[in-house]
C-alpha cells in the first residue's frame, strides 16, 4: 500500500516538475522575443553595398537606407530587392543580414554598351537594348554608337526595340566588344541597311555585308587592323564576301 502511495506521489512530483520546466521555458522564450523585438541590440545601423557597382552604388544605398533604425528581424529582403531594382542599371540583387546591426546588398549592374543619338540626348543601351539612361554627356565612357535604327520614345528600364534580328546583331557585336583582344575599339556600328552593315574603328571602315557570320567577319577585320605589317590607319576593309578580305589604305 505504501509503495503504491509513493508511486502516485512520485508521479505527481514529476508532473509538477515538468509543469515548472514548461513555465520556465515559456518565460525564457518570451524574454528572448522581448529582447529581440524591443532591445536596441538588433537595430539596423548600417547598409553596406557590395559587388563594386560603379553607377548604382550611391543611389541604391540612398534608397535602402530608410531601414536604418528598424529591427533587423523585421526587415524584408524582398522589399529591399524591389527598391534597389528601381534603378534601371541594377541587374541582380542579393540581400543578406549581418547580425546584429548590418544589411548587405550585393549589386550586379547592367552594363551600358551602346548609345543612340536621339535629338539632343544620347540614349544609353545595354546589350539587350534596354534603355538605361538618357544623357547629354558620355565623355569618358567607352560606348559604341549605333546608327540606322529608329525607335519610339521609351521609358528608362524598357526595351527600345522588338526587332529580334537587330537585337541578335547587336548581341553578336557585344561579344566582339567584350572579347576584343586588340587595342583597337569599335566606335560606331551602322545597321541602316542589314545587307550592308558597316563598323568604324577610328578612321577605318569595316564592310561586313549582311548579318551572317558577324563574329568571323569581325575577327578578320580586327586581325588586319592590328597587324603592323598591314599598317592601315585610314581606309576600308571589305569582308562582305567569301574569300580573302580586301582592304584599301588612304
Amino acid at each position: 500500500m505504501i509503495k503504491k502511495e509513493n508511486k502516485y506521489i512520485l508521479k505527481a512530483q514529476r508532473k509538477k516538475f515538468i509543469k515548472k520546466l514548461l513555465i520556465i521555458f515559456l518565460f525564457f522564450v518570451m524574454a528572448v522575443v522581448l529582447f529581440i523585438t524591443k532591445s536596441n541590440f538588433f537595430i539596423v545601423k548600417k547598409v553596406a553595398i557590395t559587388g563594386n557597382p560603379i553607377i548604382t552604388g550611391d543611389d541604391v544605398k540612398k534608397r535602402c537606407e530608410r531601414i536604418i533604425g528598424e529591427n533587423i528581424f523585421f526587415v524584408k529582403k524582398d522589399d529591399l530587392i524591389k527598391e534597389a531594382k528601381k534603378n534601371p542599371y541594377v541587374d541582380e540583387v542579393k540581400v543578406s543580414k549581418q547580425y546584429p546591426k548590418q544589411i548587405n546588398i550585393n549589386i550586379v549592374e547592367k552594363e551600358g554598351i551602346y548609345y543612340v543619338n536621339q535629338g539632343k540626348s544620347k540614349f544609353i543601351l545595354n546589350n539587350k537594348l534596354i534603355l538605361l539612361e538618357k544623357t547629354d554627356d558620355i565623355q569618358g565612357r567607352n560606348l559604341v554608337e549605333v546608327t540606322g535604327i529608329d525607335f519610339q520614345e521609351s521609358e528608362i528600364g524598357n526595351t527600345v526595340l522588338e526587332d529580334y534580328r537587330i537585337r541578335n546583331i547587336l548581341e553578336d557585336f557585344y561579344n566582339v566588344v567584350k572579347n576584343n583582344p586588340t587595342g583597337y575599339n569599335v566606335s560606331c556600328i551602322d545597321i541602316k541597311d542589314l545587307t550592308d552593315i558597316k563598323v568604324y574603328i577610328g578612321d577605318i571602315e569595316g564592310r561586313l555585308g549582311n548579318d551572317e557570320n558577324i563574329l568571323d567577319k569581325m575577327n578578320k577585320i580586327l586581325h588586319i587592323v592590328s597587324n603592323p605589317e598591314t599598317g592601315i590607319t585610314k581606309g576600308y576593309i571589305d569582308v562582305s564576301f567569301d574569300g580573302s578580305p580586301i582592304y584599301y589604305k588612304e
